[in-house]
């Protein structure tokens, strides 16, 4: 079953694994809300739902789990990775000074570096501390239509070192999470700027 956007309806989610050859999508069916999908043709691969329009608590769900992130600390911010319901931390990313690079850690004693992927810092990518590249966020729609460009999308692209990843369905989401958040600090400090004008 298909919704608007041609993709299928929750419930009928494909693992991230069947398309690591080919570059998913992750995009905003309506651009008032606060709802992300990420899909690759009709076929839905995963979702991010915020709470609610303003805070940082999302829910995070794919084929191989589910887990909520949400920013904590305001002279200290870091995102932390549950899940869903629960107090104890899965994973914890910090981020540096600068916004444009940060490590996770997870309870499992893996960790992971995500920064920026060019000059502009409007790509990101999450490595490996060894400097293996394992997946790029990019700015993109799959269709050039004059209504996404209100709307946050990006595309994914896997690298080879991904292939037997474990964490990737956790990376491929809290990605997109961490991106967003950018996205909504940019508006925030844009509009906090023409009102100071």
């Amino acid at each position: 079953m298909s919704d608007h956007t041609g993709y299928r309806k929750k419930g009928a989610m494909e693992s991230i694994y069947n398309y690591l050859d080919v570059t998913p999508y992750w995009i905003q069916p309506a651009a008032l809300e606060r709802r992300f999908v990420l899909h690759s043709g009709e076929h839905e691969l995963g979702q991010l739902e915020f709470h609610s329009a303003w805070g940082s608590l999302a829910l995070a769900e794919c084929a191989q789990g589910r887990w909520s992130f949400k920013r904590v600390g305001f002279l200290n911010p870091r995102v932390t990775v549950r899940l869903p319901d629960t107090e104890s931390d899965l994973g914890l990313y910090t981020p540096r000074w600068t916004g444009s690079q940060g490590r996770l850690e997870l309870a499992n004693g893996h960790a992971y570096v995500w920064q920026a992927a060019n000059f502009w810092a409007s790509q990101f990518c999450w490595r490996h501390p060894s400097g293996d590249d394992l997946v790029l966020f990019s700015p993109g729609s799959e269709e050039q239509k004059l209504s996404n460009l209100f709307k946050q999308q990006a595309r994914v692209t896997f690298a080879s070192a991904a292939q037997n990843l474990g964490d990737l369905p956790l990376l491929v989401l809290l990605g997109w999470y961490l991106m967003i958040l950018q996205y909504d600090d940019a508006a925030a400090a844009a509009a906090a700027t023409a009102a100071a004008a």
